[in-house]
């Protein structure tokens, strides 16, 4: 009997810790705003770079991450209605030859070249002003958006790959975070 306690002690601590660990890879601050006729867009995010295989990166191990915003229109009677998705990514890693950290922006093409760990950091973990619709398109309505950002494990070299998939170490997606939106 204590032997059926202590493992349902155990499995009860493991299901606590699991969101704890999965609460550092998270969207921080949203930012909405309407320019020229247009929705635009700015997310924040923070990743677990302490943690396998974020840990990584500064040995030459490229991440990708993928910023997703999606707008809704609120329905009473079924799901809400999805108006749009937009996403971006972005990409960083680091170059042994040049000892520089490279940050990418794959929907604008715009590239950054550091070698500070804190600003390539602070550099990959934003994004925006991103169009997400034309303000004509919104009708008379309740809105919101929802942001997540996911790492992509692709990009992640196979040893790595293998490692996380088998471990289960891999949380690369963060929570939804919502925002109203106010045509």
């Amino acid at each position: 009997m204590t032997a059926l306690l202590r493992g349902g002690g155990w499995l009860l601590l493991a299901l606590l810790a699991l969101p704890a660990a999965a609460a550092d890879f998270a969207v921080e601050q949203v930012t909405l705003e309407k320019r020229q006729g247009e929705w635009l867009a700015r997310a924040r995010w923070t990743a677990p770079w302490k943690r396998e295989p974020f840990r990584q990166v500064r040995e030459g191990v490229p991440v990708e991450f993928t910023i997703e915003f999606r707008i809704f229109r609120r329905r009473a009677w079924w799901y809400d209605a999805r108006v749009a998705t937009v996403r971006a990514r972005r990409e960083v890693y680091y170059n042994r030859l040049t000892r520089q950290y490279r940050i990418i922006d794959r929907r604008s093409g715009e590239r950054h070249f550091t070698r500070d760990w804190a600003r390539a950091r602070a550099l990959v973990q934003r994004c925006g002003p991103l169009p997400l619709i034309a303000a004509e398109r919104l009708g008379k309505g309740d809105y919101y958006v929802a942001v997540r950002v996911r790492a992509s494990q692709e990009r992640l070299s196979l040893p790595a790959r293998v490692l996380t998939t088998l471990t289960g170490g891999w949380r690369g997606v963060s929570e939804w975070r919502y925002r109203p939106l106010t045509p």
